[in-house]
């Protein structure tokens, strides 16, 4: 007995350094399924002892700016160990204004991410060739950076569910499925960024995006022409699929921005995100559901070509056993 309760503690001890090492959901769910309830407690509680968060937030952050390029393992690890923060938060350090958001997102495009927090809040973040992303779904140090919640990066790795994250993140998993299901009708967001005002009209299956600021430039260069007016429209708006992914992140996903706010823009830096991607499901059985439609189709023209032909043979025989009964 003394053995095996030695082999089980070992056991234990081992899932809990694995998962530390920040190894793939896959690979810990299928441990967690062996072993049971105790190993996933055992991993939450290696979760806690391990992320301290005792960084300041201004530290954190300008820590893993600076530090991103030389070992982005230690940026995410110095975020992880950041005081907890919610939603969206703005902090002088020296002459930089700091800047994080957790949220999810709401629209990406080419030139920004449009971020909306727990609490409601939007931010529009401007991103640029040296922003860095990086999809930390399968890392335990990534996703308690992310997350900013020990607890609920240790329910991603232990169980594979995105719940814990999209209520710490989002407010919820609903809130998540509206963003990922096709929307009832179009929404119009106006976001200020700057000395600029951008509103956005997020359809069925697309998102248009006008920038007013943008009008009189394009007004200027079009003066000579006598449709300027009519054209300067167009190089104000874009409008694009409401699924468009930006170097990975799309509509729906779980992201954590750190940036600066330069001239009133808030410019992204660091994005981490995940994609809790709930509501994919529906495309597969629209398919399965269009197939068995095209089924039922040829099924009637095969019944009724062959009823006709059986009917004539046994008329006489039919009608005797129907005076019968």
């Amino acid at each position: 007995m003394i053995h095996r309760n030695r082999r089980g503690t070992r056991a234990k001890v081992a899932v809990a350094a694995a998962v530390l090492v920040g190894g793939g959901a896959a690979g810990v769910v299928a441990i967690a399924a062996n072993h049971g309830a105790t190993t996933t407690n055992a991993q939450s509680a290696a979760f806690a002892t391990r992320y301290r968060q005792t960084i300041s937030e201004p530290t954190a952050l300008m820590g893993a700016i600076n530090g991103w390029n030389r070992s982005p393992g230690n940026a995410m690890t110095m975020l992880a160990d950041m005081k907890p923060m919610r939603t969206f938060s703005q902090v002088g350090f020296h002459r930089t204004e700091l800047a994080a958001q957790r949220g999810i997102v709401v629209l990406a495009t080419k030139k920004f991410l449009l971020v909306k927090s727990a609490n409601g809040s939007l931010h529009l973040w401007w991103l640029s060739g040296g922003t860095k992303f990086r999809n930390v779904t399968a890392s335990a140090t990534g996703m308690t950076a992310m997350t900013g919640s020990p607890s609920a990066a240790a329910s991603v790795m232990t169980t594979g569910s995105m719940n814990s994250a999209a209520a710490a993140m989002a407010g919820s998993m609903s809130a998540v499925n509206t963003m990922t299901t096709p929307a009832a009708k179009p929404t119009t967001l106006t976001v200020s960024t700057g000395n600029e005002v951008i509103t956005i009209t997020i359809s069925w299956t697309s998102a248009t995006v006008t920038q007013p600021g943008a009008t009189p430039a394009a007004t200027v260069t079009a003066t000579a022409t006598p449709t300027a007016s009519a054209s300067a429209v167009p190089t104000a708006t874009a409008t694009q699929p409401v699924t468009m992914t930006t170097k990975g992140v799309a509509r729906g996903d779980l992201v954590f921005v750190v940036g600066e706010r330069v001239h009133g823009k808030l410019i992204a830096k660091l994005v981490l995100f995940a994609a809790p991607r709930t509501a994919v499901t529906p495309t597969p059985s629209a398919s399965v559901s269009a197939s068995v439609s095209a089924t039922a189709t040829v099924k009637p023209t095969g019944t009724s070509a062959a009823v006709p032909t059986v009917a004539p043979t046994p008329t006489g025989t039919g009608a005797f056993s129907g005076h019968n009964s």
